[in-house]
C-alpha cells in the first residue's frame, strides 16, 4: 500500500524535526552540560608542563679564613633522546648520531629501535657543550636535548669520605647524602600555552609559574690546607709502613667543636666512585667505624674519679703488675716497671690498667660495685657523649657502651672499660668528649659547617655556645697537667717545637681473631693530643687523633705518636701560634 503525498511529507517534517531536536540537544550538551570538560580538554592539547629544575648547592672549604676553596661544583651537561616514533629516517638518524656520540651511546640501537611507538629513549648522558652543538646542527627528526648537570670534584680525592657523593638512583653518602635536603633544591614548573610545534607563547590566563628553588651552597669548617697535608701525611705514612691497612686523622678546634680537617686513606675520586670496587673507602671511619680505642679512655676514667672527689693525681696506690676483678686477671703492659706504692700520675705515665681500674674502684668507695659503674657509665655517656651519635651534620655511627643495668655491664666489663676495651666507639665521639677534657670542661657539638655562600658571598653561621659542662675547670686543669707530663716522660724524645704545650694520650688495642678471641697479632693504634701556648690558663688551640689499623702488631707510641707529631707541628706553624720559652 503506498503512502499518499501528504502522509510522506507529515513523515519527512517529523524526521527533520527529529534531527533538529537532536542536534539543539547535543549542542546543549557540549555547550552548557558539558563545557568544562571540553574546555579542559581543548587546553589540555594546547597547555604543556615544563620542569624547571633547581641547582645543586656547591660545596666549599675554608681557605684560612676565607671560604673559596671550592670542592664539589656543577657542570652544565645535555642529555640526548630519540623518540622513535617521530624518526623518518632510522640509518640517517643511527649514522650520523653514532659519528658524532662514539662511546658515550649509553645504550644499542637495537634497543632505541625495537619499539618503534616508543616515545622517548635516551641515548647519552651529560655530553657537554660541544657535543650538543653538534647534535642540534645535524636537524635530525626525532631527536632531542635536556639540559642537565653532573657534580664535579675539582680537588679529586681530597675530604672524599667527608664529601661523598650521590648515585643515579638518588642514594648518597657523606655530605651529599646526608645534607641532601639542603644541596637538592626544589624543581619548580611552568605550565604554558603552546603553538602548534610545542613553542611556549607568552601570553595567556593558564599560565603558571612555579620557580625553581636552588639548593644552599654551603661552607665547611675543614680548611683545604690541613685537610691536605693530613691526607698526604696519612698516604706516606702507609706507603713506608705496610703493617698499616688503614689510616685516619681528625684535628678539631676543641674551643668551639669545629672540625678542621677529617681525614682517611686510602681514599677515592667522588666522581668517579662507581669505578671502585671497594665499597668500604667510601666509609668515613672517623666517624662511621667504631673500635676499641684502648687507652686513650683512660683519660676519661681519671676525670670522672678526680670530678667526683675520690682521688687526686699525686695520691697513690700499690702497683703489682696486676690486679684481679673477680676471678680475672688483669695486667699491665709493662708489668715489671714501676711496681710498688707509685701515684695516678705514674700510672698514666706508663698506662697501667691498674691505675685506671684502681680509679674505678675509688668511685665506688674501694670496690667496683654498682654504684661506681653507674657513675662511670653516667660520665662515659651523659657528659662525654660517647657511645651516642654526635649531631654532626654529615653520617656517624652511635657505637656501644654497656649500661650497668645490663647484665653484661658487670665488673670485669667496666674494669675493662677503664682502658678502653668491651665499648665501640667513634673518633669524632673521643675527639669531642676529649676536647671538653682538655678545654676547661665544655662540650661543643661537633660541626663541619661554617656557613653558606650567597652572591659570592660567605655568611658564617653563628657560633654556637656549649651544650653543657662535663668536668669543672679545676679537673680539666688537672688533666691537662698529666697529660703534658705524658709526653714530657716519652722515650724516645717527641720532637715538638720548642716554646708550647703538648699533651697526649695513646692506646693499643687489640682486635678479635676468627674465633671471636682478642688477638693482639693484629692491633689499632691510637694516640688522642692537642697544644697550647706556654702560659699558664692557656687552652688547648687544636686537639688531634689519629687511629692506623694494622695487619700485624702496631703501637700508639711507636706508630701513632710520630703522626701527631708532624700533623702537631704543622699545626704550630700554620695557625701561627706563637711560641714562648
Amino acid at each position: 500500500m503506498f503512502m499518499s503525498r501528504r502522509s510522506r511529507y507529515l513523515l519527512m517534517k517529523i524526521a527533520i524535526f527529529m534531527a533538529v531536536f537532536i542536534a539543539v540537544v547535543r549542542l546543549f550538551l557540549v555547550q552548557i552540560i558539558d563545557h568544562r570538560k571540553y574546555v579542559d580538554a581543548a587546553s589540555e592539547m594546547r597547555v604543556s608542563k615544563y620542569s624547571l629544575l633547581a641547582k645543586r648547592g656547591e660545596v666549599y672549604m675554608m681557605d684560612g679564613e676565607n671560604a673559596t676553596t671550592p670542592v664539589i661544583m656543577n657542570e652544565r651537561t645535555w642529555l640526548i633522546f630519540v623518540d622513535p616514533s617521530y624518526v623518518n629516517d632510522k640509518d640517517k638518524v643511527q649514522a650520523q648520531l653514532s659519528n658524532i656520540l662514539g662511546n658515550q651511546m649509553i645504550t644499542t640501537w637495537d634497543k632505541v629501535w625495537s619499539d618503534m611507538k616508543s616515545g622517548y629513549v635516551e641515548i647519552a648522558k651529560h655530553v657537554n657543550y660541544e657535543t650538543v652543538t653538534k647534535v642540534r646542527e645535524a636537524n635530525l627528526r626525532g631527536v632531542g636535548q635536556k639540559e642537565t648537570s653532573r657534580r664535579v670534584y675539582p680537588a679529586g680525592q681530597l675530604g672524599a669520605q667527608i664529601l661523598g657523593f650521590v648515585n643515579a638512583e638518588g642514594v648518597g653518602t657523606g655530605l651529599e647524602g646526608s645534607l641532601n635536603d639542603r644541596l637538592a633544591g626544589k624543581n619548580g614548573m611552568l605550565k604554558t600555552i603552546t603553538d602548534v610545534h610545542d613553542i611556549p607563547l607568552s601570553i595567556g590566563d593558564d599560565n603558571i609559574e612555579i620557580p625553581a628553588q636552588d639548593g644552599e651552597n654551603i661552607v665547611l669548617t675543614v680548611d683545604e690546607n690541613i685537610q691536605r697535608k693530613i691526607e698526604k701525611i696519612l698516604k706516606t705514612r702507609m706507603e713506608n709502613n705496610r703493617a698499616i691497612t688503614a689510616a685516619s686523622a681528625i684535628v678539631m678546634n676543641p674551643n668551639n667543636g669545629k672540625v678542621m680537617a677529617m681525614a682517611n686513606y686510602p681514599s677515592y675520586n667522588p666522581e668517579t666512585y662507581y669505578k671502585e670496587k671497594d665499597a668500604s673507602l667510601f666509609i668515613n671511619r672517623v666517624t662511621e667505624s667504631p673500635y676499641e680505642p684502648a687507652s686513650v679512655c683512660k683519660t676519661f676514667t681519671y676525670a670522672a674519679a678526680i670530678n667526683e672527689g675520690v682521688l687526686r693525681p699525686n695520691d697513690t696506690y700499690y702497683n703489682a703488675g696486676y690486679t684481679y676483678v673477680e676471678d680475672r686477671r688483669m695486667q699491665n703492659a709493662l708489668t715489671n716497671k714501676a711496681l710498688g706504692q707509685i701515684s695516678f700520675r705514674t700510672a698514666l705515665d706508663y698506662s697501667f690498667n691498674t691505675g685506671s681500674i684502681e680509679a674505678l674502684r675509688r668511685l665506688g668507695g674501694g670496690s667496683i660495685t654498682k654504684d661506681a659503674r653507674r657513675k662511670l657509665y653516667s660520665y662515659l655517656t651523659d657528659h662525654f657523649g660517647l657511645g651516642k651519635r654526635t649531631g654532626v651534620e654529615i653520617y656517624d655511627a652511635p657505637g656501644v657502651i654497656i649500661s650497668p643495668e645490663e647484665d653484661e655491664g658487670n665488673a670485669v666489663r667496666y674494669a675493662n672499660m677503664t682502658f678502653g676495651q668491651g665499648m665501640n666507639l667513634t673518633m669524632l665521639q673521643v675527639a669531642a668528649g676529649f676536647s671538653s677534657l682538655v678545654n676547661g670542661g665544655d662540650y661543643y657539638t661537633p660541626t663541619v659547617i661554617a656557613g653558606v655562600m650567597k652572591n659570592k658571598s660567605f655568611y658564617k653561621d653563628d657560633d654556637k655556645g656549649p651544650v653543657r659542662q662535663t668536668i669543672t675547670k679545676g679537673t680539666s686543669e688537672e688533666m691537662r697537667s698529666m697529660l703534658e707530663e705524658v709526653r714530657a716522660n716519652e722515650v724516645p724524645r717527641s720532637g715538638d717545637k720548642a716554646g708550647y704545650k703538648i699533651g697526649i694520650k695513646t692506646g693499643t688495642s687489640e682486635t678479635y681473631d676468627a674465633s671471636g678471641k682478642y688477638t693482639s697479632d693484629a692491633t689499632i693504634a691510637s694516640v688522642i693530643g692537642y697544644g697550647r701556648k706556654n702560659t699558664n690558663g692557656s687552652l688547648p688551640e687544636y686537639v688531634i687523633m689519629v687511629r692506623l689499623d694494622g695487619s700485624s702488631l702496631l703501637w700508639g707510641s711507636l706508630d701513632a705518636v710520630p703522626v701527631f707529631t708532624e700533623i702537631s707541628n704543622y699545626l704550630l706553624e700554620y695557625l701561627r701560634i706563637e711560641p714562648i720559652k
